[in-house]
């Protein structure tokens, strides 16, 4: 079998990984996640096999020191007491996989070594493959006005966009607005970051990919892809997604006003134009005003988890078993309602108030580390500032999950636990970890 000559790739980030030619595997699925996810999911499923058979034991070890061994354990009781224990074991595929994500990253050498680096590039592609993505969100947003509708809703090229139960909300053939609404801001995270790290100077010398896809400051692309979300997650009419946005950019405004007033203006107009642009044109085509807040159903699907949460505290109903138990019409006029709509509540109720705490305290202490980092270690500024684009990222992504679970969604899964890998290398007492942005 013939050997791959890695000696010519030695001046490139890549090149400094163990295996170059899987390193650009990893990265390629990550980039067309949004537009391939069965391909993606596909080449992060054999990566993660791969993994397994080289550093077995090593990852393990992770899985039991963070807690996720403790959590799959877990899991694995409640679904044995649930009410449909052949469902709820089948759901745990939405968190043990990703579990197993999580400390493949964490054992990658190659990775670890040069986090700062990597991860910012990553963060740098993740931002830019979005910019299609918000550009067919405002395109699907603005043919679905009456001047324009009328002339392209016949034509077949039109059907993703007018046949569905959507109204004017875009999803961007990201299956449901919602969707598109929690993609975007995740991606929002990432370009609010790399916009502090540009305006701070910080990162500037940091090693670049020897093909040139990602040589030198590429600040104009960043901005452009922070907009473009923003303009995107108005467009999916995602109440949950605009108020995140708007607290997201308040926080920005925050930090940027130490570094650019101008920026925290633009932050600032940026959160007061959503505002406007919703009251003045709705959301999604929905017109704004207060009933749409206090009359919202997620308040009724509350008052039921609550109940399910009251009579099996302990072990909950098991996964999928909100789905189960829900009575047709219960909250008008949804005949069928999936899950709680809020990520703690979700939780709680199908597997129970322990394992539901065990996830706050094991994915809280990863977190609390990266914001004890940023904010009180004595780190690189480099890596403070990639990894505070990773912790807005990631709790943008967090504080979706009030109003709705997205962990049903791979693609959404797949990025979270990325990010949430990111935060853990970054805090990692490597002393590595900050050198190789700054050679």
């Amino acid at each position: 079998m013939a050997r791959i000559n890695v000696n010519g790739l030695r001046g490139g980030i890549w090149g400094r990984w163990p295996n170059p030619s899987q390193d650009w595997i990893w990265l390629f699925a990550f980039l067309v996640l949004p537009f391939a996810s069965y391909l993606s999911l596909g080449l992060l499923a054999l990566l993660l096999l791969v993994a397994l058979s080289n550093r077995a034991s090593r990852i393990v070890s992770v899985l039991w020191r963070t807690g996720f061994l403790l959590l799959t354990g877990g899991l694995i009781l409640s679904a044995s007491f649930a009410l449909e224990p052949g469902n709820a074991f089948l759901q745990i595929a939405n968190f043990v996989p990703y579990f197993l994500l999580f400390a493949v990253l964490q054992t990658w050498d190659g990775l670890a070594k040069q986090a700062v680096s990597k991860l910012n590039i990553l963060a740098e592609a993740l931002l830019l493959t979005s910019i299609p993505i918000s550009l067919l969100g405002l395109f699907e947003y603005a043919i679905q006005f009456g001047a324009i509708a009328p002339h392209l809703q016949d034509l077949p090229a039109f059907d993703w966009a007018f046949n569905n139960s959507f109204g004017q909300r875009a999803h961007a053939m990201l299956s449901h607005p919602n969707i598109l609404s929690a993609y975007l801001v995740i991606m929002l995270g990432l370009g609010l970051g790399l916009t502090l790290q540009s305006i701070s100077g910080d990162g500037r010398a940091r090693v670049t990919a020897p093909t040139g896809v990602f040589v030198g400051r590429i600040r104009w692309g960043v901005y452009l892809a922070t907009a473009l979300s923003l303009g995107g997650i108005f467009c999916s009419g995602s109440r949950n997604g605009l108020l995140i946005a708007v607290g997201m950019l308040l926080v920005a405004g925050l930090l940027f006003a130490r570094r650019s007033r101008f920026l925290a203006l633009v932050g600032l107009g940026g959160a007061i134009a959503l505002v406007v642009g919703t009251v003045m044109l709705g959301a999604g085509g929905r017109a704004f005003n207060l009933a749409l807040m206090t009359q919202d159903p997620r308040l009724g699907v509350w008052q039921i988890a609550l109940s399910l949460i009251q009579h099996r505290p302990w072990l909950g109903w098991g996964l999928g078993g909100f789905s189960a138990l829900y009575v047709p019409m219960s909250v008008p006029p949804y005949a069928r309602i999936f899950h709680a709509h809020n990520l703690w509540l979700y939780l709680a109720s199908e597997v129970g108030l322990p394992l539901m705490v065990g996830f706050n305290i094991v994915i809280g202490r990863i977190v609390a580390r990266g914001v004890k980092a940023v904010w009180l270690g004595n780190r690189p500024k480099s890596q403070k500032s990639i990894l505070l684009t990773y912790l807005l990222a990631f709790g943008g992504c967090m504080a979706f999950g009030l109003f709705d679970v997205t962990l049903f969604d791979a693609r959404i899964n797949v990025l979270s636990w990325l990010l949430l890998a990111g935060i853990a290398l970054l805090t990692q007492n490597s002393s590595g970890l900050g050198k190789s942005s700054e050679r």
